[in-house]
């Protein structure tokens, strides 16, 4: 890919997509600078986890048999990894916040019965009353496994969108701090 050479995260771009976990958005780019959406996001995690048997149909009327990411979703939902906004909305074209990424990949650890007890002191981000309620635990997790780091030394940024580039550093440090 044309616009990997030289990315500060070029050699774990270039592992994803050796996995098979990120493709191309073109026969010659991959846009590791490119948001994640939330389709986007249970597809690499789906692919992470071998591709397992499941169905096209989910919960969510918003996610069409047949899309890319519908059985994703469906095995993500089924297996209580990513939930939707409500009982029928997931927003799968939605960007994936940091936060929910955090919740999603402590959702996944725990289903695959790894250890996700461990929890980081978030005062030195001074964003850190951003969290939400419901994604400060899996933050504090994700943040202590080195995750989710800051985006600055002073800011989470928890509200703030996730690449493509940062999620492929992301599972590479998944495999070296998590799946021990």
């Amino acid at each position: 890919y044309t616009d990997l050479r030289g990315h500060w995260a070029e050699s774990q771009l270039q592992w994803a997509v050796e996995q098979g976990y990120l493709t191309g958005t073109s026969a010659t780019t991959l846009s590791p600078n490119k948001t994640l959406t939330r389709g986007m996001a249970a597809v690499i995690l789906y692919r992470y986890a071998g591709s397992p048997t499941a169905g096209e149909n989910s919960r969510f009327s918003d996610v069409p048999a047949g899309a890319y990411y519908a059985k994703a979703v469906a095995w993500a939902s089924d297996k209580g990894i990513v939930a939707g906004y409500s009982e029928t909305q997931f927003g799968p074209e939605d960007t994936i916040t940091r936060e929910q990424l955090a919740v999603i990949l402590n959702r996944y650890a725990t289903h695959k019965g790894y250890n996700t007890s461990k929890t980081a002191d978030l005062a030195a981000f001074q964003d850190a009353d951003q969290i939400s309620e419901w994604a400060r635990v899996p933050v504090q997790w994700a943040n202590v496994m080195k995750l989710l780091n800051g985006r600055t030394s002073t800011t989470l940024a928890p509200k703030g969108s996730a690449t493509r580039a940062e999620v492929a550093k992301i599972l590479v440090t998944f495999l070296d701090t998590v799946k021990r």
